[in-house]
């Protein structure tokens, strides 16, 4: 990274993703803000031969960045996106517009679009668990903000986790990956993103206590949502 750029940010690697994050204070209000998505920006179109220091050096042109997180493979080049967030908040037509001028300026032909921030996961196919024994794997492996168990029909359940932000979300499905097969054989995990799924297929969901005896009384009777 550029040594006037050092003292203002820090570089780090987990898994398939470069941060470069603020040294800067921010507010706790506006940290929640930004750690929930809050004007998240999605870079597309990066080629593999882009560095992490080439998009720092147009981002950090329109203000101080809150983070950036950039995409890798197993060789450690670009898989061709990122996400881009910064403190101050900026119109967001006016920052897609803006930016996009300056990679064109830098000779860099990527793409900029507002993120969908996804942060829902779906697991799906889980075998001879039941949503109590599902509950307690899922809070050993990574935390989660929310989780609903939809009874899709008797005994089968689906499973839609959500996440603080997609960074979590994606950080929770890479965990899954290589754990999956404790939910079973067949078990699978997919994002879930706005409408992958209809809200006919989901839309009954009742508050339960985290008691097994009374969840048990419950799916008993109903087929519907639990949650957690």
């Amino acid at each position: 990274m550029d040594l006037n750029l050092e003292h203002k940010y820090r570089k780090s690697r987990k898994n398939g993703t470069i941060y470069v994050t603020t040294r800067s204070p921010v507010s706790a209000e506006r940290q929640i803000e930004l750690e929930s998505g809050a004007g998240e920006l999605y870079l597309n179109g990066i080629q593999r031969n882009y560095s992490v220091d080439q998009i720092m050096q147009v981002a950090h042109m329109l203000g101080d960045v809150y983070k950036l997180r950039f995409k890798i493979d197993f060789s450690g080049e670009s898989r061709g996106f990122a996400y881009l967030q910064y403190i101050t908040d900026h119109s967001m037509d006016c920052m897609l517009e803006i930016l996009l001028l300056r990679f064109r300026l830098a000779n860099l032909s990527i793409k900029v679009f507002p993120s969908r921030n996804i942060r829902r996961l779906l697991l799906n196919n889980v075998e001879q668990l039941t949503p109590i024994q599902v509950y307690q794997k899922l809070r050993q492996m990574f935390h989660y903000i929310k989780l609903n168990v939809h009874e899709i029909r008797p005994q089968h359940y689906v499973y839609i986790i959500l996440y603080r932000n997609n960074d979590d979300a994606a950080q929770a499905h890479h965990t899954f990956r290589t754990k999956i097969i404790q939910f079973g054989a067949e078990a699978a995990v997919e994002w879930l993103g706005k409408g992958s799924r209809k809200k006919s297929d989901l839309s009954c969901c009742v508050q339960l206590q985290r008691d097994e005896m009374n969840l048990l009384e419950f799916t008993e009777k109903d087929h519907c949502c639990i949650r957690f």
